[in-house]
């Protein structure tokens, strides 16, 4: 059985650590939402990583910008998780380091708001682990991740923190980190469009029908592309292709995944916890 470089698994650690004092500080980091909200005075937002913060921050920042997103992307660019060099990929593209952590942050957002509106989305994503090692990659990884000071025994942000440890790991295998990954042709020209895989996680539209959670977040998105952190993601990343494999649902989806990053980083992340099988890498125990 493979394990987990510990060095590595436990600087994601910090990394994640670190936002969620960040996010602890009163802070609900609004800005993470990319969404147009009205304005709103925010106390209370010196986060207790060591920095200082803008007090009273409008909550109208929309995209990549905003003090409490500048933190995030400050904690994860300067940590050395960021200058790692991933066995046969290389060192990651500095925004995909940056991306996952704010992926990460968005998941704490929808954490607590489900406290007062229940989420079904949340339920998967922070859920404890659950009995099938088929389905859920937290269970099927349990005998690596009992060696860390992680528990996924219980719903909340163990779980949550696990699933984009392992996440991390699990973008590196399938993309490099670059965010505008093509299909495999490895695989062949010779499958319908919904087989296609693209971006990050290499994620095909075929897998869609296993919740309607994953329906719901690319309409989510789709709805928003304020919501997509690519700028963030392009960081350090070069592309050389973006063509899609045949027409149609499923070419628009692999465009999508390498449009939206952030919603290839989080559909991946329900994928994960529901059809684990959906990735090779997590199969072979490679992420």
């Amino acid at each position: 059985m493979k394990q987990f470089n510990k060095k590595l698994v436990l600087c994601f650690m910090f990394i994640l650590g670190a936002i969620n004092q960040v996010y602890a500080s009163g802070a609900k980091l609004p800005e993470v939402e990319g969404a147009n909200t009205e304005d709103t005075e925010v106390t209370n937002t010196t986060p207790s990583t060591g920095s200082s913060t803008p007090t009273n921050p409008s909550t109208t920042i929309p995209g990549e910008a905003g003090p409490y997103l500048d933190q995030i992307k400050t904690i994860a660019g300067n940590s050395s998780c960021a200058s790692y060099s991933w066995a046969n990929r290389g060192r990651a593209p500095i925004g995909y380091t940056k991306g996952v952590a704010l992926s990460f942050a968005r998941g704490l957002c929808r954490k607590i708001r489900a406290e007062t509106t229940p989420s079904q989305l949340v339920n998967i994503l922070s859920g404890a682990r659950s009995s099938s090692a088929t389905k859920d990659a937290l269970t099927y990884y349990q005998t690596n991740f009992a060696s860390l000071p992680i528990d996924t025994s219980e719903k909340g942000t163990g779980p949550l923190r696990a699933l984009y440890v392992l996440g991390m790991g699990l973008g590196m295998r399938e993309s490099s980190g670059v965010y505008c990954e093509g299909w495999d042709r490895s695989a062949g020209s010779g499958r319908p469009s919904a087989a296609g895989e693209a971006g990050l996680f290499q994620t095909s539209l075929d897998s869609i029908s296993f919740s309607p959670e994953l329906n719901k977040l690319y309409s989510e998105y789709k709805a928003d592309k304020s919501k997509c952190f690519l700028d963030v993601f392009k960081q350090g990343a070069s592309c050389s292709s973006l063509s899609n494999l045949g027409s149609g649902a499923g070419a628009d989806f692999q465009a999508f995944n390498k449009a939206c990053p952030a919603f290839a980083t989080e559909y991946a992340m329900v994928m994960l916890r529901i059809a684990r099988t959906h990735y090779g890498p997590i199969n072979r125990k490679e992420a």
